[in-house]
């Protein structure tokens, strides 16, 4: 299963167990970064950016606010607000959104953990990193034909400046660039990619084919030891006739440490060879320099030429004597500030402590650096004496054609006296031979010195070369030493001095981690050790991602804690080695590498430090996750949540998901979740408590309690002329709403997507309600009933659970049974799985009857206050009279919920207790205004409401009524009494005005009211 992209999503979109989508679609903000992209392609089926509610330290805060819920309550504002904030995540992830999808698609289509078999999960690893490595590559690629003629030219500029001592004539700083420079193919469109890119890439290519090797080699296919051992026990025995790849075969399958050690030189020359830039173009400069036009062989030809012009002035019959005092006088190069030699065989700048023409160094410098550079990127001997031959010095060839490697005759006869006498000869040449410094590197490669090849070394690579190339040299010596003639071989170690590598390091295997750490802290290489791709290459060699991975998690928890806390990353007691080594949240780039190099090694099981290091080390994916929301990647959080350890892939998931609110999109990624074998109703379970456990409401008291007035001053009088006036928007703005309670709202929203969970939704739903009750956060509690309503709720689950889709007013009424159903017996079970869903969800709906008669009793505050402005403007009473009918229609289905035993019932004793602060708080002053409504609408509409206020005062006054018992015990009596009398008064006024026979309505009639009793003779 690849992962959906946007542009696919629409497709796999099915509305599960009969849920419809919203007719609606809600615009909302996000948490930390509040605003759309103008890039609407980009995001296609979502409206808004996505964010964490949790990530941003400016939304939270250690305070409580005045209803006591910890954090800052932040409004949210208008979507175009903050779109800068945004902008460069957004331009980030166009820069790497391919290749981040990319990644993604191959570790969804080969996940190594699905694999069952041990073998088959080891080879599907490999082919993971083959696939990103030539990601990376293709990559590479296309960023090389953009950036190649720019990096040439800057890398000239550089390479001029390294030749010390020797003046380049082309030597300038300035870069010039042809208009037609750009390579064959032209830039993605709208992806702005530089030069740093390209080396990033490069880098990240390396990286990958050395992780490749590595694993290869410290990590062998299941059962691969056994067979090890017994293909080393078949194989004949090495004899003296023995060839020289059978020597070098036998010494890499016998010594682990040195099949490593050649594993990383081989990188290291491949990588060089990649990368590099041709050797006949990177001689170029100082060929030109050696005025000798296109001629490129023949040797030493301005030296050549004044050692004749010499011979023919002085008449000599035979080779000059540098001992002659003519010569010792006047035979000096054409400045006439150094002797020149007067031989011309190769050693004789060395012999006679003489030189060569200026010119004749720079080709002699010319040729060694071609050498170097073809030992240094692993050329075979027979590359190497072409080059050599082209230019007329196959001798240098002959002295480089001893070296052991990969490249040895199969066919020649092993001399290992000779390979080991050969490399002291070199050692020798390296520390007295010529003077240039690349023919001392040369010898250096050649015997596995380290001082005189480091001299010539530009790079992190090159270090790591010279010193991994000197320890395989030493290793491979100390082994020829048992096949020699002890007594020869003896003789050459005592008489000819060479470097022991292996012992100049120390202790085998921890020589290549304190390598790596002393390149970290030399000048020459600090700078490029501080690359992130280099700063794990370094630690891929040394074998310790271990211990790195650990360390980079708990930096990521480290920066990310420093300016507040985030849900996202758990405080860590330990505290990482060197903050500033490890790469920050921001370098996404980095990050990418890190996360699936990590899954790579968890693939293979390797023990990265256990439960107590898991929850630091996962920080390296949550940051990448982190990343993927911000840059509007949401359909592949499921895919890197999974990859996760236990509860916190569900946290994780909740966290990032939370932002989403298109319904299509939320339907996606409900169906990513189950593809990948997550368990949705685990995710949607830890939505709202992670939240509620995130933002506790902190407080022992009850806010609401002597806070919660629905009355105006009391001097205002409605519209009635008798009793007291409604406050007008009371709920607050409806686009207002506080950032917690958004979440909280959009957090149940999810659970209309999961079958089932009927209990757990309404228990949920329940905590909601109580807590914006309780806080008086009366706008998220009308905005919850308007979204997320129990008959909507009860549309998207009874068909799973009941076969049909029904509501609640279906549930109540459903008497009508089945022949069928009663004679299989399951019609009885039927009608008590309603009773049991009807129960679970009477708190629910009891709340939301709470929230539904206060948006009623806003409406009407409002209406009633147009009535007083409006009074002299029979169009406006008329349009307005309309409207609260249609109001006091509507609370018919709400308002005798809270007559009726109201919240008497309760699950627990803890939500008791709540249930009772809440009826003390909201139901008293709810139904003094539901009487005020009456009044209004009985003056307004007909007296058959002021009628009802009067059934209700006799439902108030019955025996055992829990409406009297609460206003007794509240103390609200007499404002009881006082509203039923302004009721009795506004009834006795209007009667007494319309005397008018036979107008008897229909619902009078029916309820048995007589208007005569209020009718007052004068």
């Amino acid at each position: 299963m690849a992962p959906i992209t946007r542009s696919g999503a629409g497709a796999l979109v099915s509305h599960q167990g009969g849920l419809q989508p919203p007719r609606e679609r809600y615009r909302e903000t996000s948490w930390s970064f509040v605003g759309e992209t103008d890039d609407r392609s980009e995001r296609e089926p979502s409206e808004e950016p996505a964010s964490s509610y949790d990530e941003d330290a400016d939304m939270m805060s250690d305070g409580e606010d005045e209803d006591g819920v910890t954090g800052k309550q932040l409004l949210l504002e208008s979507p175009e607000d903050h779109e800068d904030i945004l902008h460069p995540l957004r331009e980030a992830a166009n820069r790497v959104g391919r290749e981040v999808e990319k990644f993604a698609e191959i570790l969804d289509s080969y996940n190594p953990l699905r694999a069952t078999e041990e073998n088959e999960r080891y080879a599907m690893t490999l082919e993971l990193i083959e696939l990103y490595h030539g990601v990376a590559k293709d990559t590479l690629g296309r960023l090389r034909e953009q950036h190649d003629t720019e990096r040439r030219k800057r890398d000239g500029i550089r390479w001029r400046k390294k030749m010390r001592g020797f003046r380049i004539a082309q030597d300038t700083d300035e870069l010039e660039f042809d208009e037609d420079d750009e390579g064959e193919y032209p830039a993605e469109p709208n992806i702005q990619t530089t030069l740093e890119d390209l080396e990033r890439w490069e880098q990240e290519a390396q990286t990958w084919d050395l992780l490749h090797r590595l694993v290869q080699t410290r990590y062998p296919p299941p059962g691969s030891e056994a067979q090890k051992k017994q293909a080393l026990t078949q194989k004949s025995a090495l004899h003296k006739y023995s060839t020289e790849r059978d020597l070098w075969e036998d010494f890499l399958e016998t010594d682990e440490l040195a099949l490593e050690r050649n594993t990383v030189l081989r990188w290291l020359k491949e990588s060089a060879e990649d990368s590099g830039e041709d050797i006949d173009v990177l001689v170029q400069d100082l060929q030109q320099n050696a005025d000798r036009g296109d001629i490129i062989a023949h040797g030493w030809l301005h030296t050549k030429a004044a050692i004749k012009n010499e011979k023919r002035l002085q008449a000599w019959p035979k080779d000059l004597d540098p001992a002659s005092p003519i010569l010792s006088r006047g035979f000096m190069n054409t400045t006439r500030t150094e002797p020149l030699i007067t031989q011309l065989d190769p050693d004789a700048a060395t012999r006679q402590g003489r030189n060569l023409e200026v010119q004749d160094k720079y080709f002699e410098r010319a040729i060694w650096l071609g050498c170097w550079e073809m030992l240094r990127r692993g050329r075979t001997a027979n590359e190497i004496k072409e080059w050599c031959v082209e230019r007329t010095e196959i001798w240098r060839a002959v002295s480089m054609s001893s070296l052991p490697g990969e490249n040895m005759d199969n066919d020649q006869t092993a001399d290992p006296e000779s390979w080991s006498l050969w490399r002291r000869m070199c050692f020798a040449l390296a520390h007295n031979g010529g003077g240039d410094q690349y023919e001392r590197a040369v010898y250096g490669i050649l015997c596995g010195d380290i001082s005189t090849v480091e001299p010539a070394c530009r790079s992190w690579d090159d270090f790591i070369f010279a010193n991994y190339n000197a320890l395989l040299r030493t290793q491979f010596d100390n082994y020829l030493q048992t096949f020699g003639r002890q007594g020869l071989s003896s003789t050459i170690a005592s008489n000819f001095s060479i470097f022991d590598a292996v012992q100049f390091h120390g202790d085998p295997q921890s020589a290549g981690a304190r390598l790596v750490e002393a390149l970290r802290s030399d000048p020459r290489t600090s700078k490029e050790t501080q690359q992130p791709m280099k700063m794990l290459q370094g630690v891929l060699i040394a074998n310790q991602f271990k211990h790195f991975i650990h360390q980079q998690g708990l930096a990521l928890s480290k920066f990310a804690n420093a300016a507040g806390g985030t849900n996202l990353f758990p405080v860590e007691k330990d505290e990482p080695d060197d903050l500033g080594r490890y790469v920050a949240a921001e370098d996404h780039d980095s990050l990418r590498v890190f996360t699936h190099v990590l899954l790579v090694f968890k693939c293979l099981g390797v023990d990265l430090g256990g439960a107590f290091r898991r929850t630091a080390v996962e920080n390296v994916i949550v940051s990448y996750i982190s990343f993927l929301r911000l840059a509007g990647k949401e359909e592949l959080i499921p895919l890197y949540c999974s990859q996760l350890f236990g509860v916190r892939r569900y946290a994780i998931l909740s966290r990032t998901l939370i932002d989403i609110t298109d319904y299509d999109q939320r339907i996606t990624q409900i169906k990513l979740m189950r593809e990948l074998g997550l368990d949705v109703q685990e995710f949607v379970r830890m939505q709202a408590f992670n939240l509620l456990e995130d933002y506790p409401t902190k407080v022992n008291e009850y806010p609401a309690a002597g806070k919660f007035s629905l009355f105006d001053h009391p001097d205002l009088t409605n519209v009635t002329g008798i009793g007291r006036r409604l406050r007008q928007d009371f709920l607050g703005e409806e686009d207002k709403l506080e950032r917690v309670d958004m979440l909280l709202i959009r957090s149940f929203e999810w659970y209309l997507l999961v079958d089932g969970m009927w209990s757990e939704t309404f228990e949920v739903g329940t905590l909601l309600y109580l807590r914006f009750f309780k806080n008086m956060h009366l706008n998220a509690a009308r905005i919850l009933a308007s979204r997320v309503s129990s008959s909507v709720i009860a549309r998207s689950k009874t068909q799973a659970l009941i076969g049909e889709t029904l509501d609640f007013t279906a549930l109540e009424n459903g008497d009508e049974e089945d022949i069928t159903e009663v004679l299989d017996g399951s019609a009885e079970r039927k009608k008590l799985l309603r009773k049991h869903l009807l129960a679970e969800a009477r708190n629910f709906r009891e709340l939301e009857a709470l929230s539904e008669s206060l948006d009623y009793i806003e409406t009407v505050s409002s209406l009633d206050c147009l009535m007083i402005e409006k009074k002299e403007d029979p169009a406006w009473q008329k349009n307005v009279r309309s409207q609260l009918a249609r109001n006091v229609q509507h609370s018919r289905t709400s308002i005798p919920s809270l007559l009726n035993r109201w919240l008497l019932t309760s699950p627990n004793e803890a939500l008791a207790d709540e249930f009772t602060q809440l009826r003390e708080a909201y139901l008293p002053e709810t139904v003094l205004a539901y009487i005020t409504t009456l009044q209004i609408a009985g003056w307004a509409l007909t007296r058959d409401f002021l009628m009802e206020c009067m059934d209700l005062a006799a439902l108030v006054a019955e025996e055992d009524s829990d409406l009297l018992q609460l206003f007794e015990k509240t103390g609200r009596m007499p404002e009881l009494v006082e509203a039923f009398t302004a009721a009795s008064k506004n009834l006795l006024y209007i009667t007494s005005e319309k005397r008018s026979a036979g107008s008897k309505s229909k619902k009078m009639r029916v309820k048995g009211w007589t208007q005569e009793l209020w009718s007052v003779k004068p």
